[in-house]
């Protein structure tokens, strides 16, 4: 009764991101085509047409979550990027906000991954996912660029090197799903040593 009642006394924000954080969670436990707008309702505590208060329908809710967990990392890239940060920064705050937010990404992956496999097609989706991987690779070649200009990089085909640093990562996440561990952190922490050796960047510098 207690958290019954907690809930209830949410503001209309913070049960839209409670809404929102429940539906990702039960998408990726289970296969988001066969989670209902009732299942949703039940787990966060909360009748149906309340939920419909805030979403218009199941397919609304699955682009919303998607975002809401892109936004979220998408915000805590910007915040751990100071202005002119120097381009290893850049490419290490990247990877560090992927560690700080691993449980709620790799939720993420998986319900893009079911979404992959599943033959449906949703413009606001592929939309959704294309501008994510589109930022991920902008972001990675201007830093990148920037780092084999000035001298702070070897030479590196941008591109390639950038595409194998997001391949990578995605990679991590798809592989503790596969695996059932525990270990996208740790493994990540690899990645960033691997790249500052794959760019030339010695392992004791500070970032």
């Amino acid at each position: 009764m207690t958290a019954r009642t907690a809930r209830k006394r949410l503001q209309p924000a913070e049960r839209r991101v409670m809404i929102l954080e429940e539906a990702l969670r039960l998408f990726a436990t289970r296969h988001f085509s066969v989670v209902t707008v009732r299942d949703i309702a039940l787990v966060c505590d909360i009748n149906v047409g309340l939920l419909y208060h805030y979403f218009d329908n199941k397919d609304d809710l699955v682009r919303r979550a998607l975002g809401h967990a892109i936004e979220q990392l998408m915000a805590g890239y910007e915040e751990r990027r100071a202005a002119g940060a120097e381009p290893l920064a850049e490419i290490l705050a990247w990877l560090d906000i992927h560690m700080e937010l691993a449980p709620i990404l790799a939720l993420m992956v998986k319900l893009m991954s079911d979404y992959a496999s599943s033959g449906l097609r949703d413009d606001e989706l592929d939309g959704l996912i294309a501008g994510f991987y589109g930022r991920e690779k902008q972001l990675l070649e201007g830093a990148l660029e920037r780092g084999v200009a000035s001298g702070q990089f070897a030479p590196v085909d941008i591109a390639r090197t950038a595409r194998r640093i997001g391949l990578m990562l995605d990679g991590i996440f798809y592989a503790s799903a596969s695996r059932g561990d525990d270990r996208i952190v740790d493994d990540i922490a690899d990645l960033a040593d691997f790249a500052r050796a794959m760019l030339g960047v010695r392992s004791d510098v500070a970032a």
